[in-house]
């Protein structure tokens, strides 16, 4: 999570920009993708609630679409 600032019309607002990986629990160097999310957030536990959302509709995706991937193999974010 990186802090960012942003101006806005009445002053400067601390907004938050999130990456994120998706590893393999068995194989942690291993990594199934990197996220750079284009939204910058209002506050910190803004950005984890959405990412973390974000996150688990993936993974549900993944396994949904019979990936590559076992229900235990992933690793949360």
């Amino acid at each position: 999570m990186e802090p960012r600032t942003a101006r806005l019309s009445d002053g400067i607002a601390l907004t938050y920009r999130v990456t994120w990986s998706l590893r393999r629990r068995t194989r942690k160097q291993y990594v199934a993708g990197d996220f750079a999310d284009p939204v910058t957030y209002e506050s910190e536990s803004v950005a984890l609630t959405c990412i973390d959302r974000e996150a688990r509709a993936l993974i549900d995706a993944m396994l949904a679409n019979h990936a590559e991937h076992t229900p235990g193999d992933l690793l949360q974010t």
